[in-house]
């Protein structure tokens, strides 16, 4: 096996987002760039130069459709998992794997039955309120806990406490962990509460944005392709990265990548 560069390892997601978008556009399913993807796109029209990943997020219902379609328009050397479909899976959203390169020596290596390819990451965004959403990431966090427990994956530092909680509820089967989280990020989807989140991966450092933020999205260059965005990006990055987002840099330790130092390829 050969270790990968990080052009190789950009290369290589570049076209992994490429079959996402033409799946999404094929079926009329709706995403945005996000985060570092969404930076990169506007700052760079390529990937930000040290990132060796692509993000984007979805309204919950355009998620879920995309989970059901895209299986039967892959093809070979691509799987779509989540915990919906893998039956070892830790995470509250999905990733779109190349099975072409695998990922060595992370904290998810000893699941057997989850893919280690090459991916990028697909978020749902839910309804939230924000004077409760401290309480209902407090729930997903909860049971997300108990399903890495029930999966051993390895945790940081934690209070006995909720050591403790997470073992107890790590008792239950795995599809009702799934099923819970999928109750506690859904809590408010049948309601209008004017603000979306990703309540499925909870930063504390980003606030819940107004919901119809997501609602109109714009082309924007990626690479020598073009792809979606919300409309309002300036001011989602601006929530994400500050108000001089365009002009500043992270500090030299923070400019790095995040998995391709162990990324190999099987030649």
């Amino acid at each position: 096996m050969r270790k990968l560069e990080l052009s190789e390892v950009q290369d290589i997601i570049y076209g992994i987002f490429v079959k996402f978008d033409r799946i999404c556009r094929k079926h009329n399913i709706k995403y945005s760039m996000e985060g570092g993807t969404l930076l990169g796109a506007v700052k760079y029209q390529n990937f930000v130069p040290w990132d060796d990943d692509i993000d984007v997020i979805m309204k919950r219902e355009e998620y879920e459709r995309f989970l059901s379609v895209a299986p039967g328009e892959l093809g070979d050397g691509y799987l779509l998992q989540s915990y919906h479909s893998a039956e070892e899976f830790p995470l509250n959203y999905a990733k779109l794997c190349y099975t072409g390169a695998v990922i060595r020596d992370y904290d998810y290596s000893h699941l057997t039955k989850m893919c280690h390819g090459i991916f990028m990451d697909i978020f749902p965004i839910d309804n939230v309120k924000p004077d409760k959403l401290r309480a209902q990431c407090s729930f997903v966090g909860v049971f997300t806990g108990a399903r890495k427990t029930k999966l051993k994956v390895r945790f940081g530092k934690m209070p006995t406490l909720k050591c403790v909680i997470y073992k107890s509820l790590s008792l239950l089967p795995m599809k009702a962990l799934n099923r819970l989280v999928d109750i506690a990020c859904k809590r408010y989807n049948k309601e209008d509460t004017g603000y979306r989140y990703e309540v499925c991966n909870s930063n504390r450092k980003f606030k819940p944005l107004p919901a119809d933020i997501y609602d109109e999205l714009v082309e924007l260059p990626f690479r020598d392709g073009s792809f979606l965005a919300v409309k309002e990006y300036d001011a989602f990055l601006r929530s994400r990265f500050g108000e001089d987002y365009m002009d500043t840099l992270p500090s030299e330790e923070e400019r790095r990548p995040s998995h391709c130092s162990n990324i190999y390829v099987n030649e």
